[in-house]
Parts: structure tokens; C-alpha cells; sequence
């Protein structure tokens, strides 16, 4: 009954929601929805600029969608099955009118059906059954041989049972994975609306720093020339009274000209020699928009230069364990993990809550994330081959080793950090792969192979390290 069901069900889903048949050379629509492609023609028939989903009304920009060729070869196999069903239900009920009907007579002998041959398989009466043509027949009554053959059919059908549960089971399985792409296309398009509207977020807040910057500079640039107008106009203003008193004094007479010209003189010798104050000149200061860095090419470095490796147990602190697949490590307060470091593992650091990457690098760019789960002091970076397992205090460029060391609060979310070797360049930068952003970059002298450096420590054994 549940197999019964699931097929029914699988018919239902293969329906096509226009026409209610099966979906014929089906089209999948960028809303996820399917329907014939026939149906959907007639649907946008006489339509231009807005084009509906017809089951959820999605407006569509594609007028030419692509045909579901998967989508189509899963229809004929529910078919298929469909078909089987339907020719095992006709045989069960032609048997069943058969034993309805009776026996029968035979047609050349109208004698009662009483005999089956096994070699020619067909029903005979007595007087055939003497016949010389099945005198070396096998002949059986006609019950023993119903049963004989009913059992027979049963085995047939059990095995034909079988192979239709198999073929449902395989297109269910079809179906699943069908359903667990569109939920990857469904959480691919959430990522994208997400990153668009942090980046339209981050956008509006680049144009808010841009457009304040471009006010200050209007708002200076304005104050200098108002004052430079000022003391411009006020010189004016007393030079053009000095040319006045001047030009009056001269047509005055000789005993006038010459009381005021002591004044006069005084008044040229304060205001004749003054300098005229420099013309207010400034440069444009053009604002520059910055993409973060997860924008203007953290996909790339995804894409192109992601890495796999796994850690190198052999030289993990004593407080450290690592995973079964050598991609975890996790700290133990009590130091029951790592076991003693001397003899058999001479690699082992001894002062730094650290471990390496089994694999190293010897040029070229790579890129590596790691997930951090829990409270503690971390560290990521790489270090040269060379670096000393017993070293104290932080490492440094200086001993060989570049790397950020961070705190993870108690109550911040789940960090993952990105780690990009320019092995080249001679840089290692740092992402924050949470909110997109950049850590910092980290210049080096790079020689010999490099090794992925990890540091941890926390009271809490919760707290590890994954690359991912």
C-alpha cells in the first residue's frame, strides 16, 4: 500500500499544473516551478513585458526558458511504471473473467475443456488429448495445470513486484536528488541576495564618508575665499578713500595743500607700500570609492587558489588532539591528548600550543579557510620548515614564522578566517570571512617550504580548529 501510494503521489508531482497530464517536453522556470512547454507558450501567448509563473505568479525575465531534459526522461520512467501497473491489473482481472466464464467447449469438438498441453499450451478436450499430434504431449487436468501455472505466474510476479519497486526506488532517489539541487540553487540565490545587499549596505555607507568628505572640502575651501574676498574689499575701501583725500588735496591751495600734507604723507607711508594678500589657490582632493576585498576578489582566490591538506599530527603540542581525518585539532587543558613529545615524536612543539600542515608550499598562491568553534586565543599563518618546535614567547618574522593571533570572545558567533600565501609576492593576508573583510596583510622574506601554522588555547575543550 505505501509503494501504491508513493507512486500515486509520483504521478501527481509529474502532472503538469496547467493541463493536469503528464508534463510533456517539461520547462523549468526561474521560480523553480515546471510545467509543459506546450502550456506555457499558450500561457504567454499574447503577452510582452511582465510574463507570470503560472502557479505562483513569479514574474519571469527569460521569455525562452530552457527545456528540463532530466525533468522529461523522469515523466517517461512514471510512465513506464505507470504502464506495467496497468497491464498486471488486466492480466489479474482476464484471469478473473476466465474463471467466471468456465471452461468452455472445445471449438473442433464441442466437447468440455478438460486437458492443457504443456508443449503447445492451450487448453484441449479428451478426444484432442488422443489425437495423434498430442499423444507425446505432456497433458495435464486442467486444475493441476492452473495451479501449476498460477504458481509459475505467482514467481513471475513477484520478480516483475521487484523490479517495479526497484525502478521506483531509484526514481525516488532521482526525485531526492533533483530536490537537494534546487535546495543548493535555493540557498546559491539566498547567498547572492545577501552579499547584494551587504554590499548595497556597505555602498550607501562608502557614499555617506565620500559625500561628508566632499562637504568638508567645499565648506574650507569656501571660508578661505569669503576671507580672502573680505580683506581684499576692506583694502580697496581704504585705498580708494586715500585716492579720493588725495586728488582733493591737490586742488586745494597752497597754504591748505601744504597744512595736510604732513597727514597725507603719513597716511601714504601707512597704506601707499601695503601688499596686496595672495590669491586664495587650492587642489581637489578626488574622494576614491574602495571595494573590500571580499568584492574585488576573495571569490577569486576561492575559485583559483583553494587548497586541501590536513594537519600533521606528529607535531602537535601535548595539549592538542587531533581528528580521525586529520582536519580538526582541539585543546585539552589537561594535556592527555598529545602524549610525550620526546623520542618518537621529535617534530612535537614543546612551549607553543601549536601544530603544522602535513603539506607545505615552495612557491606559488594558495588559499586555505578555517572554521573556529568556541572561546580561546588563536593563531594562523605558516612558518618556515626550519622553525624551532621549543621556541618562547610569540612567534615572530624574525624566528620564521608570520602569523595573526586573535581572541574569540565567549559570546561571538562561530568564526572562519581565510588565509591567502603569496609564496611569490612574499605576503600572507588575512580574511574575515564572517562580515567579508580583511584581517591584514603580512609582509615577509619567504625561502625553503612553508609550512600552515595553527595556534590554540582555552580552558574550554570545546574549543578547535577545522579546515574547511
Amino acid at each position: 500500500m505505501a509503494l501504491a501510494a508513493s507512486l500515486a503521489e509520483l504521478q501527481a508531482e509529474a502532472c503538469c499544473p496547467v493541463c493536469r497530464n503528464f508534463l510533456q517536453e517539461p520547462v523549468t522556470l526561474e521560480c523553480g516551478h515546471n510545467c509543459c512547454g506546450s502550456c506555457l507558450q499558450e500561457r504567454w501567448e499574447h503577452l510582452q513585458d511582465v510574463l507570470p509563473c503560472p502557479v505562483c505568479l513569479h514574474p519571469c525575465t527569460d521569455g525562452h526558458p530552457q527545456r528540463n531534459t532530466q525533468l522529461g526522461n523522469m515523466i517517461d520512467l512514471v510512465q513506464q511504471l505507470r504502464s506495467k501497473r496497468l497491464k498486471i491489473a488486466e492480466l489479474v482481472e482476464e484471469e478473473e473473467e476466465e474463471e467466471e466464464e468456465g471452461r468452455g467447449l472445445c471449438e473442433r469438438h464441442q466437447q468440455a475443456l478438460s486437458l492443457f498441453c504443456e508443449d503447445d499450451l492451450e487448453l484441449l478436450c479428451a478426444q484432442c488429448g488422443e489425437s495423434p499430434e498430442h499423444q507425446a504431449h505432456d497433458l495435464m487436468l486442467i486444475a493441476e495445470a492452473a495451479a501449476h501455472h498460477r504458481q509459475r505466474l505467482k514467481s513471475c510476479l513477484g520478480r516483475l513486484g521487484n523490479q517495479l519497486e526497484e525502478a521506483e526506488t531509484i526514481f525516488l532517489r532521482q526525485v531526492c536528488e533533483g530536490q537537494g539541487w534546487r535546495e543548493e540553487v535555493e540557498e546559491s540565490r539566498h547567498d547572492i541576495i545577501c552579499e547584494t545587499e551587504h554590499l548595497k549596505s556597505f555602498l550607501k555607507i562608502e557614499e555617506d564618508v565620500l559625500q561628508n568628505g566632499l562637504s568638508r572640502q567645499m565648506t574650507g575651501f569656501s571660508r578661505k575665499i569669503i576671507q580672502g574676498q573680505t580683506q581684499l574689499s576692506d583694502i580697496g575701501s581704504t585705498l580708494k578713500s586715500l585716492l579720493r583725500d588725495i586728488l582733493g588735496l591737490r586742488l586745494q591751495t597752497d597754504l591748505a595743500l601744504l597744512r595736510g600734507a604732513g597727514h597725507m604723507h603719513r597716511q601714504w607711508r601707512k597704506w601707499g607700500g601695503l601688499e596686496l594678500p595672495a590669491t586664495f589657490s587650492y587642489q581637489f582632493m578626488e574622494p576614491a570609492l574602495l571595494l573590500p576585498p571580499f568584492y574585488a576578489g576573495l571569490h577569486n582566490l576561492k575559485d583559483h587558489f583553494l587548497v586541501h591538506f590536513t594537519l600533521d599530527p606528529d607535531t602537535a603540542h601535548p595539549s592538542l588532539t587531533v581528528s580521525q581525518d586529520r582536519k580538526t585539532v582541539s585543546f585539552d587543558p589537561l594535556g592527555r591528548a598529545g602524549g610525550s613529545t620526546s623520542g618518537s615524536r621529535p617534530k612535537a612543539f614543546t612551549s607553543l600550543e601549536a601544530i603544522l600542515g602535513k603539506q607545505g608550499f615552495e612557491g606559488g598562491r594558495h588559499f586555505w579557510q578555517v572554521e573556529i568553534q568556541d572561546s580561546g586565543m588563536w593563531s594562523l599563518g605558516v612558518c618556515k620548515e626550519s622553525f624551532p618546535r621549543n621556541a618562547m614567547g610569540t612567534p615572530s618574522p624574525g624566528d620564521g614564522c608570520w602569523q595573526l593571533q586573535q581572541f574569540t570572545g565567549v559570546h561571538q558567533e562561530l568564526s572562519r578566517v581565510g588565509v591567502f600565501l603569496d609564496y611569490d609576492l612574499e605576503e600572507i593576508v588575512f580574511y574575515n570571512l564572517v562580515n567579508c573583510s580583511q584581517f591584514c596583510t603580512l609582509k615577509g622574506s619567504f625561502s625553503g617550504k612553508l609550512l600552515p601554522y595553527f595556534g590554540l588555547g582555552s580552558l574550554s575543550t570545546a574549543f578547535s580548529m577545522t579546515i574547511v
